[in-house]
């Protein structure tokens, strides 16, 4: 009689970026950028909050942390992956949702918006609001095609902190503050070419794991700012 393994196969990983120190226990060596995990290797975690986002031709992106009290590793699916907007912001309060926390400034920054609800016009509207080279700055956020689109200016100015403010015929009526998150454009360069040349199938399945790893690593940002990134940066 045929001898039958129940050991499931081990899937293989490439590391797109890696946060604090994980080592390889075979070799000592610390994981980096581009190389090739499998999901039974071992790993020694140097601290509570090193992970790795690493990604599989099939699965995409998924985050390699440890488990509790340090006992082996855990392949888990990105946070991002797992909640999807169920509709589009429909009114202030839910664009000022968005606009919290952290918000990876690209240069292409957009939300796509219910307008019909909102009804975004020369009334009703929204402003971003910095400081920067001991400047102040107050700019209407632009409605195009659909969507609120931050000003490219963010990205040349690079403001520590960023208010967004809802106006509308009273006035000032509602804000929001995040704290904007720049990349190095070379290194953010190699990191999404490792997504693009590892997953398996259409460009928009690369793009939308790409914005998972960003949302994960960097701060809050959509498929829309992230494809124009891509194009512009990396002419895939």
């Amino acid at each position: 009689m045929p001898f039958v393994s129940n050991a499931q196969k081990a899937d293989s990983y490439k590391v797109v970026k890696v946060q604090g120190e994980i080592q390889r226990v075979k070799t000592g060596n610390l994981l980096s950028l581009g190389d090739n995990v499998v999901s039974n290797e071992n790993f020694d975690f140097k601290t509570t909050s090193s992970r790795a986002v690493v990604v599989n031709k099939e699965k995409g992106c998924m985050i390699l942390s440890a488990k509790a009290n340090n006992e082996g590793p855990q392949f888990l699916p990105s946070s991002n992956n797992m909640s999807v907007r169920a509709a589009l912001p429909a009114n202030p309060t839910e664009v000022m949702e968005y606009y919290y926390d952290n918000v990876f400034i690209s240069g292409f920054d957009s939300l796509k918006i219910d307008n019909e609800a909102l009804q975004i016009d020369d009334v009703n509207y929204f402003t971003v609001n910095y400081t920067a080279n001991n400047n102040s700055y107050s700019e209407k956020i632009e409605l195009k095609n659909g969507k609120l689109v931050l000003p490219a200016t963010l990205l040349e100015k690079q403001p520590s902190k960023i208010t967004i403010c809802y106006n509308d015929e009273y006035g000032v009526n509602g804000q929001t503050e995040f704290t904007p998150v720049y990349a190095d454009s070379e290194t953010l360069r190699d990191e999404i070419a490792v997504i693009f040349s590892t997953i398996k199938g259409k460009r928009n399945a690369k793009v939308s794991a790409s914005t998972s790893f960003v949302n994960d690593f960097y701060g809050k940002t959509t498929d829309e700012a992230m494809d124009a990134w891509i194009k512009s940066n990396l002419k895939y």
